[in-house]
């Protein structure tokens, strides 16, 4: 991701203004030393990535409008000059106004030190602006930027923007009824249930893992005693078959959703609440995914989660306690899907 982009992901996130200086990106919050080809370097983080410093003073100059050297030899301008040093930065369209007018520039609130990490993730959720930049269909999502988890909701869609939350919940709520049904007598009923399996992959535009009956009930029993020692199988499809078939249990444990956990920890906690983070969930860690804003670059060396049935489960037990708090806050109930499609938009 190029720093202009990252850039405009903290401008729809209210951390930015559209009007900036170099300054701005070089701050003493965002300063972090990373080892790089076994060099260790000071780099800057700027949305998801991280910058050396002098690219970062020389990003605004060179891509301004008439007179950035990028720009005068036929780049195209992403910055306006506005005085000495300041710049306004350009290709938001409409959102420029939006983005301007309705958010108050704000720093991500840290978690309390006396605080649990799971608390940490509710507050994130209740109280951080929301907004992506849809990169696929240059614009923002949703228009202007919102706040409270209910609107994070609302901002969910799958595959498209005319695909809302309340679409999907729709859909999802068959699935569950149904898998509720074959749990009944998952072997007689086998070929169902990898009919089943087979719409599931299809909703979520993955590849079904296997066409053998036996091998999805097989795996469905290991899910529903979940144990270290008796892994089921684990990837981007199997994790929402088990979502759906246990879910108040099962999380949907996909690059989205583990980005997210990855990526709002380190934002939100200090330093000894991502050690007693990594503690209670220690198999927690990346997924590899593209698109969005994916893949992010992260601060601290976190474990490669994918196909492992340990995250999984992990993920479960994490977003259970999160949900939790986020109920005992509200006094609500809300369901593991729901903090899943805020988590799921989260890391896009």
């Amino acid at each position: 991701m190029t720093l202009y982009d990252s850039i405009v992901l903290e401008i729809q996130g209210g951390v930015l203004s559209t009007v900036l200086r170099a300054t701005d990106l070089l701050t003493a919050e965002r300063k972090v030393s990373l080892s790089r080809k076994n060099e260790v370097g000071e780099y800057y983080r700027v949305g998801f990535h991280f910058y050396k410093e002098s690219s970062i003073k020389t990003e605004l100059a060179n891509n301004a409008e008439g007179t950035g050297n990028a720009v005068l030899k036929g780049g195209a301008a992403k910055y306006q000059r506005v005085s000495e040093g300041l710049y306004r930065v350009l290709g938001l369209g409409e959102q420029e106004e939006l983005v301007d007018s309705h958010v108050e520039q704000k720093t991500v609130a840290r978690a309390s030190q006396n605080g649990t990490p799971e608390e940490g993730y509710a507050t994130y959720l209740e109280s951080q602006p929301f907004q992506i930049f849809d990169r696929r269909r240059k614009c923002f999502h949703p228009a202007g930027p919102v706040i409270g988890f209910d609107a994070r909701i609302a901002a969910y869609f799958w595959p498209d923007p005319e695909t809302s939350y309340s679409d999907t919940e729709f859909l999802l709520n068959g699935y569950i009824e149904r898998a509720r049904a074959l749990l009944t007598d998952l072997d007689s009923q086998a070929s169902e249930v990898l009919q089943l399996f087979t719409e599931i992959c299809a909703w979520g535009g993955v590849r079904l893992p296997t066409d053998d009956p036996q091998v999805v009930v097989s795996n469905l029993k290991l899910a529903k005693a979940p144990a270290t020692d008796a892994p089921a199988a684990m990837n981007s499809a199997w994790t929402k078959l088990y979502a759906f078939f246990y879910p108040d249990e099962f999380v949907i444990y996909d690059s989205r959703v583990a980005t997210a956990l990855v990526s709002i920890a380190e934002r939100v906690l200090e330093n000894d609440a991502v050690d007693e983070l990594r503690k209670s969930y220690p198999s927690l860690g990346v997924v590899a995914g593209r698109g969005g804003t994916r893949p992010r670059e992260n601060r601290l060396r976190w474990k490669n989660a994918y196909r492992s049935w340990g995250a999984q489960l992990d993920a479960n037990c994490l977003a259970k306690k999160i949900l939790a708090e986020l109920n005992r806050r509200s006094g609500a109930a809300y369901s593991l899907r729901q903090l899943e499609a805020a988590l799921f938009m989260e890391g896009y």
